[in-house]
């Protein structure tokens, strides 16, 4: 008798002590998971750095990302298309002048496909990695400049400037991959830097896209919760409503027997009430809500239409999708200044570098006679240009060589040297015999 009290109490005390040790595991993992949403929450934004940063877009173009790859490689697609439109050209500043340098950067561009695949992958680096680092090298072969990408997300190049300001290359360093991490060091020479987005006084550059990629996620995230809601909806609960719990169990054993198997749209007699139970849509009107304000988020963040992302029912009409190419034309614009300083530095150096490398030549080319070209043009731009200066050519207001200067893919000195000895009076066209 004794002994069976004393077990009892021992059963007792062992179940005091089970409850307590799961009591404590309870209060464990809930300051876990308190400190996990504490710590999730402190942040919004966890690219708070540049190797962050730039790994993540480069994680999300190739698709490696968990979410938001689709939005980041159409914008990264789209905007690289639209700064690189009208393509990139050389101009003498003095064809007379200058006719030897326009020649040599004519075919460098030619050679490295500046104005082709090359100069379009250039401007998906940049989307990417915020600048463009090109490293020049001549090609004794093909008696031109050859040109490099560097790109920092892989090298984590460092620039030595020369001056306070930021605005001086002095070198470019980096250390090899591989075991022996080898440091190699590109003189100013040889390396031409173009930082985007940047302050004024700054050593690099910023994507356009940094403060985009949470946002990118978030639809990413609710797209994927709306997909889970739409699997529950398409996946209703049969209820069979009875008297009692008894005859609720009855029932349920009645239907799951292996002669009966019911499932829906099979015959069903019997004392319940059956029904499809779903859940509530309230929250589907928010998820929905919460895509479209984000993407126009992003879409404005970006500087890109928000019709180019997919959504072409945010656009009332015909009128107002074109009306929303102006300021992404703006927005090219400005950006194609970078481009143009970028590429204007670019042009002297090969031309220092060729007279570096044919040092025998007694007649050096000079550089600064050639300067870039890009274009941008607009649909109401094209509109602009026939409905006001068209008439104003015609009526002798402006020049033909203005004119022309506003066409985009028309370059007016050589237009014009074409022309010289035609007939140019009023409106260029000769008239018609009565």
């Amino acid at each position: 008798m004794f002994g069976k009290r004393s077990q009892t109490k021992r059963i007792e005390e062992l179940e005091v002590k089970l409850a307590k040790s799961q009591e404590y595991i309870t209060d464990i993992l809930t300051f876990s998971a308190g400190e996990k949403a504490l710590s999730a929450s402190a942040s919004p934004n966890p690219y708070d750095n540049r190797e962050k940063l730039i790994d993540e877009l480069v994680k999300k173009y190739k698709g490696y990302a968990r979410y938001g790859n689709q939005l980041i490689q159409r914008l990264v697609d789209t905007r690289a298309a639209l700064a690189m439109a009208g393509g990139l050209k050389a101009v003498a500043r003095d064809p007379s002048a200058f006719s030897r340098e326009l020649a040599l950067i004519q075919e460098m561009v030619r050679l490295n496909e500046l104005d082709g695949q090359f100069g379009q992958s250039l401007a998906v680096e940049k989307e990417l990695e915020g600048q463009v680092l090109l490293i020049l090298e001549w090609d004794a072969e093909a008696g031109n400049v050859r040109l490099r990408f560097l790109s920092w997300n892989d090298t984590r190049y460092e620039v030595d400037y020369d001056d306070e300001l930021y605005s001086r290359i002095l070198r470019i360093r980096y250390r090899r991959p591989g075991n022996d991490r080898q440091e190699v060091v590109i003189p100013a020479e040889r390396a031409v830097l173009i930082k985007f987005n940047a302050r004024i006084h700054s050593r690099e550059g910023i994507p356009t896209l940094s403060g985009l990629l949470v946002e990118a996620e978030d639809i990413d995230k609710a797209l994927r919760d709306w997909r889970q809601i739409n699997r529950y909806f398409a996946s209703p609960t049969p209820y069979f409503r009875t008297e009692d719990l008894q005859e609720a169990k009855d029932l349920y054993d009645r239907l799951l027997s292996p002669g009966v198997n019911w499932k829906i749209g099979k015959v069903f007699a019997g004392p319940a009430e059956f029904s499809l139970v779903g859940m509530d849509s309230a929250g589907v009107e928010s998820i929905r809500q919460e895509i479209e304000t984000k993407v126009k988020i992003l879409a404005g963040g970006a500087g890109v239409p928000v019709q180019f992302l997919g959504f072409p029912e945010f656009m009332s009409n015909r009128a107002t999708a074109e009306n929303t190419m102006e300021p992404v034309a703006l927005v090219s614009i400005a950006e194609q200044r970078s481009w143009i300083g970028g590429f204007k530095d670019l042009f002297d150096k090969a031309v220092r570098l060729r007279n570096l490398n044919l040092a025998s030549d007694k007649a050096p080319f000079q550089a600064g006679g050639v300067e870039p070209r890009m274009k941008f043009i607009t649909q109401a731009q094209v509109d602009r240009l026939s409905a006001l200066y068209l008439p104003l050519w015609e009526k002798g207001a402006i020049s033909l060589k203005t004119l022309l200067s506003l066409l985009p893919d028309i370059e007016p000195e050589a237009e014009e040297a074409d022309l010289e000895g035609r007939d140019l009076d009023g409106a260029g066209f000769e008239e018609e015999p009565e």
